[in-house]
């Protein structure tokens, strides 16, 4: 029968996918356009796959990557499947590159897109990278199985508890994330546009639904890094009898995210049954006679099988089976016994067919049949070779099958899904527990032989899928009563939670994990202490991250109840403390921090005075003077697990003991310090250096010494395997300290690349943070006004999609004063309309929340924006407004801002008390800029000009005005050396000079022309000059 490249009844399908994929081939490089899903439903054998194929051979000749996978009801390690498209997608690129094909600018886009870092995480989901990158992998040092005992190796383990997992869980699923859409965006180029087919969707799970829901809907915007040059199509099958039948079904809920999402164009195509005239078509291809000969015979079959291809295909191949279809010699045609077929009986649907043939089988080859079946669609390489070499009997009962049609022609993978569920079928609920058990306690013994169960091997998930299906399936078997496997098939389902949560399956890993407890023998606290432990430990960190607070309540009791020693209990309490932080209740999230410090040895007052502040921070800075940044970075490190448990509970604290004791920040940083110079560094001394450089220079006025701190800090930090966490801690300092000192264009640089690393590492919350901070920072040094407005819109929009809406907030107040100083009457609010509509009431809102921060952000921007637009009244209403608690950076500018508003209406109405404000905010620059010419001269020197204009000192103030517009023009602050020029326009257009008053007016205009702030060009006065 020729069904081969036979598609039929599907034409306008096939032009609906072509047409998508012409309008990707022709798009422009916008940011705004969204990614294109096109969504393929049907009943089962509907033939959605075959339609998808049938246009790639098209597609790959416009130079297109054609990638696919499917999804599989038993499937059991977590991100595999989509992961297994890209893995293939390399395999071939290996090929590709042994025949001598040009691959190296395809690998070059990827590493330059991912990093060494990212590219060794995704190895672990797609080996073939440690073929294409050898150099990545050369310096990678794994550790050999040692030869422990298994409870002594389990407990003494270096597990990610301690400093991975359990702090930063969200980051490892936020960078994974991060890491395939850079993957894409490195693959899907113009030149060879990718498209995705993500087959039997009906059967998705959790970890691989979110992957594909946020490679559609995220981007990566900042400095013009905005995948408008990417060119990507996603298809999507699925059951949709299956989907709508469950109202609680996942994909029920992605496809109204799908279809809500601004980012995502939608297309759904709905595959409905063939009517007569298709299954005529088909027919007449299949034996090929013409559709007038095939007509009467395709009747009686599209009535047997309502029109579904994959029911058509099956029954014609069992009527050649049952000799009532075939060729025949004489007439040199097919020729058909239509009264037989009409009296064949007709089955429910292919399923049931397909049985039917099946128990026709040999019954080795069914057993064979049946134990592939329990796998699912197939069987993954390694669990293959340790299942051959149990029973050689099953080569050639696969061999068979592949003959047969019902496996493929390589490895051992079904034809078709419905043909394993159909052999899975097969088996009653005892027999598919018994098949599960023996491949189960096959694959255990396996691990445990080689030594490979306390380390994660390949086969580690598909041993706990099988055995966990058997628990399933037969409860309450005696088997289960074998106290010499309980501790095998704990231990086997721990190391595959463990694995689950670092690819970011958080519910996969709780499952696996309740599984591993639920295996313990009773006396599991006295006779598997370090087992039971960590998988409690691990459990309870599971319902963290799926919030499911009760049952983290109850792992968390238990191991309260039942540890040895405080230290034992750690792990749980800072769960505890880290749902406190997350649900909000940062006061009991802190008073417990604090209680814990307290039993670690480590108390703190209550109430903290100056004073009190001033001594701690003097004697830090005894402790630290004779050390350099070589000492502390070759210093001891530190190995006392207490202390260390007491830093690391501290810098936890530090961000949020400064919204709710701010007065105890200085402390908890110094005290780090204090215990690291007396018991060894580590990741976390960095944050403590960095907390007391801060308060160095606020506190102390040391600006120097608390700069060369900060950098001590930094440097610290990179000394150590903590590349999480350096972004977050550079990000910090370059918006609260490295400006003081270093150019603001060269930390607005530096904010950019800490902005990329945190995304790459998932730290999303310090991402979006780093993108604010760098927004603002371009705004205040000059930056041209419509590429930040472009900037923020962008970021605006990715900080929503990361759900960061606070910094967001913050963010939009930024972005309004860039849409002022531009004349646009944008609403940047509209991306939060859900939260806040305008800078009004998000002001409001601030004031009634005490979210004294945020309002202080808005103060200044109305200061700022006021101040360059004239509306001095309006600035004089922000004066005194700030206080010392918020962004040193703004808090710098503000009194900028704030002197020159004060000179101004000291000299235009007569307020003499507003001189003293001048003052101090001329005095404090005086002082800024002996540390730094670049960011603070040209200031000082404004400042300078307006204090001697006040005092009516003319000359003087002449010469400043000079001084102030050339340095500002030298250090490339464009929006200063046109407010400087501005400004020495009023102050010669006051004295009666006209001439000079015209031309500084000219200079402030071309500037502000230069800047983008067409608004300002608008209110500039050209009358009398």
């Amino acid at each position: 029968l020729g069904f081969e490249n036979t598609i039929v009844g599907r034409t306008d399908e096939v032009r609906c996918l072509l047409e998508a994929a012409a309008r990707i081939e022709m798009a422009g490089e916008d940011a705004t356009n969204p990614h294109n899903l096109i969504l393929i439903s049907g009943d089962a054998g509907s033939g959605k796959s075959y339609l998808v194929e049938s246009v790639r051979g098209a597609l790959e000749t416009n130079g297109w990557i054609y990638l696919n996978c499917k999804f599989d009801r038993l499937m059991a390690q977590p991100l595999s499947t989509i992961a297994s498209a890209f893995e293939m997608f390399f395999h071939n690129i290996i090929s590709l590159s042994d025949e001598g094909r040009d691959v190296d600018a395809l690998l070059s886009s990827i590493q330059e897109n991912l990093s060494a870092s990212g590219i060794v995480v995704l190895s672990e989901l797609m080996p073939s990278l440690c073929t294409l990158y050898p150099s990545v992998f050369a310096s990678i040092v794994r550790d050999d199985c040692s030869d422990s005992d298994d409870e002594e190796r389990i407990s003494n383990e270096d597990s990610n508890m301690d400093d991975d997992i359990i702090s930063s869980a969200d980051t490892v699923k936020n960078r994974l994330h991060y890491l395939f859409r850079r993957l894409v965006h490195s693959i899907a180029r113009p030149e060879h546009p990718l498209l995705l087919c993500v087959d039997d969707l009906q059967w998705v799970d959790e970890s691989n639904i979110e992957l594909l829901y946020r490679l559609l809907t995220d981007s990566d915007h900042l400095n013009n890094d905005n995948g408008g040059s990417q060119r990507l199509l996603v298809v999507g099958t699925y059951r949709d009898g299956e989907v709508q039948a469950d109202d609680e079904h996942l994909l029920s809920d992605y496809l109204k995210k799908f279809n809500s999402s601004p980012f995502v164009s939608v297309t759904d195509i709905q595959l409905a049954t063939l009517n007569k005239s298709d299954t005529n078509a088909l027919v007449s291809e299949a034996i090929q006679l013409p559709i007038r000969q095939t007509r009467a015979l395709a009747d009686v079959l599209q009535i047997k099988t309502l029109g579904n291809p994959l029911f058509l295909k099956e029954v014609m191949k069992s009527c050649v089976d049952e000799k009532l279809l075939h060729p025949s010699l004489a007439e040199r045609r097919w020729i058909w016994d239509l009264d037989a077929i009409r009296a064949l009986p007709i089955d429910d649907s292919v399923a049931v067919l397909l049985t039917r043939k099946l128990r026709r089988l040999p019954e080795k080859l069914q057993t064979a049949l049946k134990v592939a079946s329990c796998f699912g669609l197939q069987i993954e390489e390694k669990s293959l070779c340790v299942l051959l070499e149990a029973d050689e009997s099953l080569t050639p009962c696969f061999e068979h099958a592949r003959q047969e049609g019902i496996l493929e022609s390589d490895g051992v993978r079904f034809s078709h899904d419905i043909i394993q569920q159909a052999v899975y079928d097969m088996m009653s609920t005892e027999e598919k527990g018994e098949c599960h058990y023996g491949i189960g306690i096959q694959l255990v013994r396996h691990l445990f032989s080689s030594k490979e169960a306390f380390h994660f091997h390949p086969i580690t998930f598909a041993a706990a899928k099988q055995i966990n299906l058997a628990k399933f399936l037969m409860p309450k078997e005696d088997l289960w009563k074998d106290h010499s496997l309980s501790i095998p098939l704990a231990t086997i389902n721990m190391k595959a939670g463990e694995r689950s949560m670092e690819v970011s399956d958080f519910q996969s890993a709780l499952n696996y994990l309740q599984c591993g407890i639920a295996f313990l023998p009773e006396t599991q606290w006295d006779t598997n202490y370090g087992l039971t432990l960590r998988l409690y430990e691990s459990a309870c960190l599971a319902c963290y991250i799926n919030t499911r607070t009760d049952k983290m309540t109850e792992f968390l009791e238990q191991i309260l109840k039942n540890t040895n020693t405080f230290e034992d209990k750690l792990n749980g309490l800072f769960v505890l403390v880290q749902t406190l932080t997350s649900s909000g209740k940062l006061s009991e999230s802190m008073d417990k921090i604090l209680f814990i410090l307290n039993k670690l040895g480590e108390s703190f007052p209550d109430e903290v005075t100056p004073r009190e502040i001033q001594d701690v921070l003097m004697s830090v800075k005894n402790t630290l003077d004779g050390y350099s940044k070589e000492d502390l970075i070759s210093y001891p490190r530190l190995n006392n697990k207490r202390i260390h448990w007491s830093l690391k509970l501290m810098a936890y604290a530090l961000p949020y003991i400064f919204m709710i004791k701010p007065r105890l920040l200085p402390l908890l940083g110094c005290r780090i310090v204090k215990l690291s110079i007396k018991h060894g560094v580590a990741s976390e001394s960095a944050f403590g250096l960095s907390t007391y450089s801060y308060f160095q220079i606020t506190t102390l006025r040391d600006i120097e010494e608390g700069y060369r701190w900060g950098r001590v800090a930094v440097s610290l930090l990179e000394s150590f395997d903590a590349q999480k966490l350096v972004p977050k801690l550079k990000i910090l300092c370059y918006h609260m300290n490295f400006f003081l000192v270093e150019p603001l264009q060269s930390t607005s640089v530096g904010l950019l690349q800490c902005q990329r690393e945190a995304a790459m590492v998932g730290d999303n919350e310090y991402a979006s943070m780093g993108g604010n901070f760098y927004c603002a920072q371009n705004i205040l040094c000059g930056s041209s006004l419509p590429i930040v407005e472009k900037e923020c819109t962008a970021l605006a929009m990715k900080m929503v999609q990361l759900h960061q809406i606070p910094i967001c907030l913050t963010h939009l107040t930024n972005h309004q004063s860039v849409l002022k100083l531009i004349g646009s009457t944008k609403n940047p609010f509209h991306v939060v309309k859900a939260y806040i509509e305008n800078e009004d009431q998000l002001l409001h809102h601030a004031l009634s929340t005490g979210r004294l921060p945020l309002v202080e952000a808005i103060h200044f921007n109305r200061l700022y924006v006021a101040f360059f637009m004239k509306q001095y009244e309006e600035a004089a209403e922000y004066i005194g407004k700030y206080s010392p608690i918020n962004s040193m950076l703004k808090r710098t500018c503000y009194t900028f801002y704030e002197g020159l508003t004060a000179f101004y209406l000291a000299r235009n109405h007569s307020k003499p008390n507003y001189v003293e404000i001048g003052e101090k905010a001329m005095s404090l620059f005086q002082g800024l800029a002996k540390h730094s010419n670049w960011n603070w001269e040209n200031k000082m020197l404004l400042l300078e000009a307006e204090w001697h204009f006040c005092k009516g000192d003319i000359a003087k103030a002449e010469g400043k005005y000079e001084l102030a517009a050339e340095s500002a023009k030298k250090h490339r602050f464009i929006h200063e050396e046109g407010l400087a020029n501005d400004l020495f326009s009023a102050f010669y257009k006051s004295n009666g000079n006209v001439d000079k008053a015209r031309r500084r007016v000219s200079d402030a205009k071309a500037c502000y022309e230069k800047w983008g702030a067409s608004a300002l060009v608008d209110v500039l006065d050209f009358s009398g000059v």
